[in-house]
């Protein structure tokens, strides 16, 4: 399925969903945006530091 046919029964179902249903939408999508941000701030936290203690990490692997 395309992106504009996804857009499209999505915007038909949000036509046909109920105050309460929208709601529990909105709330999903924003927990949804909030966990990749999380995610990608905890992506590149353990990214620096591999890279900022390497030496510390190879001398504990041993």
């Amino acid at each position: 399925m395309t992106t504009l046919e996804l857009k499209t029964k999505i915007h038909q179902a949000v036509d046909n969903a109920s105050a309460e249903t929208l709601q529990e939408i909105l709330d999903l999508i924003n927990s949804k945006s909030e966990s990749t941000d999380g995610k990608d701030e905890l992506d590149q936290f353990i990214d620096r530091v591999f890279k900022e203690d390497d030496n510390l990490l190879r001398r504990l692997a041993q």
